[in-house]
């Protein structure tokens, strides 16, 4: 009776609950890809002669750039809201200058509102950038959470996607009436999703916790163990307070705070010096370039983002079906002979080597580089990113992570113009393509296999420890077999 009760009350089944919380999320990164990718679109059409403003190349690249420079206001932010106002009220308050910074955009009338605009966004991107791996890992249960965690990477790419779309199609204003609107939709699902139970679980409130996780993972018997396992430990992390300069001196001592926050630093500086925010910002250029003017500038760029979106919509699946560091260093290989073959190809053309008929043969390696890093080095950091850090310094590893990602953003999308101009497009590919493999070669020796773990499996492998004991080690096995299905 209670059970078919309790049964009655569950209208929707735990994954679809997870889903919606995630959606949430999910549209607020889509305004982040349409963010990152919008300058392609507002340049191209602040270049024609009827403008109603004209920039020099210095504001462009500066409106290209200064997401980077503003996230790190907003990574400085964000480990504090995390921890004190919670994930669910960061990611409220984050969708409020994202949709203000889009609303200054579409009154703005010359290049000083615009940056500001960007300024803004960048801000609430910051915010985000921390919380959304985060808030999407607590969400989730351990057998869903590697597809969860890659609908990030589908959210860039369909942000992306939208944003030249929009900007193809219609006045960059309007364009940005559009792109800003996902954010007003991310603001409704995010408040009636209730807060992570972990974040509740940390700050004592049990109660308030099982509610939440039984919310989110319904009432059944595994639910019940992982609940039980995430309670106890926390009860195990209850000591004494102490000065905040001896906390930080013993948090950075200790090896599940600094393996993770290397590993991750490697991982963001993989993540930007791939061109994974300069393609969206320069796509125009770059592919008129690569195409040796064979094909309208418009077209390739869609042809990229078409690419993109699907190979991120294949990420989703084979990031829950593989291994983590399988796709990731599938996605390595793939980029970095991708783009040295496309540098080599446009070294013979420029040379002559290359008939005239074939000058856009290297689309197709630039194009096969869009799938690797869509494949493995898009979504691969953002899903360890929220699975990596340990509950008590997830908010503060996020933000510095975060901080690398933010300097390294500002650095290759600010440069890349000068880049491009300097060494020549066939250039920048090389300098790509070799600090991937770098990156890869670190990260091969330093991340672990994270897939088919609960988080505090994740953490008890950074302490170097083994469960001790036996009805927790039952309680792994156990969760184990649910996450495998």
């Amino acid at each position: 009776m209670s059970e078919a009760t309790e049964k009655g009350k569950q209208k929707m089944s735990p994954f679809f609950r997870q889903l919606v919380a995630v959606s949430g999320v999910v549209l607020y990164m889509i305004g982040t890809g349409a963010n990152i990718a919008y300058p392609g679109v507002l340049l191209q059409q602040l270049r024609l002669p009827d403008s109603v403003m004209h920039l020099t190349p210095e504001h462009e690249s500066w409106i290209a750039s200064i997401l980077g420079l503003a996230l790190i206001s907003g990574i400085l932010v964000a480990p504090f809201s995390l921890q004190k106002l919670g994930r669910k009220l960061t990611n409220q308050l984050s969708t409020l200058p994202a949709m203000g910074g889009w609303a200054l955009l579409v009154a703005s009338k010359g290049p000083a509102a615009i940056l500001a605009s960007r300024s803004l966004q960048g801000f609430a991107m910051g915010l985000q950038a921390a919380a959304a791996p985060v808030t999407i890992a607590e969400y989730s249960s351990p057998k869903y959470r590697g597809a969860f965690l890659a609908t990030i990477a589908f959210s860039f790419a369909t942000g992306m996607l939208v944003a030249h779309i929009f900007g193809t199609l219609l006045y960059w204003r309007t364009a940005a009436v559009a792109c800003g609107s996902f954010y007003f939709f991310s603001l409704i699902l995010i408040s009636i999703s209730p807060e992570t139970p972990p974040y509740l679980a940390a700050k004592g409130k049990n109660n308030e916790c099982r509610k939440s996780f039984r919310w989110f993972r319904g009432n059944d018997e595994n639910s019940q163990k992982e609940l039980e396992v995430l309670l106890n430990s926390q009860k195990k992390k209850l000591t004494p307070k102490v000065a905040k300069f001896t906390f930080y001196r013993q948090m950075i001592t200790k090896p599940e705070f600094y393996k993770p926050t290397v590993i991750m630093m490697f991982m963001f500086v993989l993540f930007q010096i791939s061109g994974m925010t300069v393609v969206p910002s320069y796509t125009v250029p770059m592919m008129e370039d690569v195409s040796g003017g064979t094909i309208e500038a418009y077209t390739s760029m869609l042809m990229v983002d078409v690419v993109r979106f699907v190979t991120a919509i294949i990420a989703c699946v084979v990031v829950n079906k593989l291994r983590r560091r399988t796709v990731l260093f599938l996605g390595i290989i793939i980029s970095v002979i991708s783009l040295l073959t496309a540098a080599l190809l446009l070294y013979l053309r420029d040379f002559g080597y290359i008939a005239e008929e074939y000058k856009w043969t290297p689309v197709v390696p630039t194009l096969c580089y869009i799938f690797g890093k869509t494949l493995g080095i898009l979504p691969i950091p953002w899903a360890i990113a929220g699975e990596i850090f340990p509950l008590a310094y997830r908010s503060i590893g996020s933000g510095i992570s975060g901080m690398f990602l933010s300097v390294m953003f500002f650095v290759v999308v600010k440069t890349a113009p000068t880049s491009f101009r300097q060494i020549g497009i066939n250039g920048t590919f090389c300098v790509y393509g070799i600090s991937i493999a770098i990156c890869g070669v670190f990260l091969f020796f330093l991340l672990p296999e994270t897939k088919g773990k609960t988080l505090y499996e994740i953490e008890c492998h950074f302490r170097g420890e083994i469960e001790k004991e036996v009805c927790e080690r039952d309680m792994m096995l156990e969760l184990r077999k649910v996450e495998e299905g």
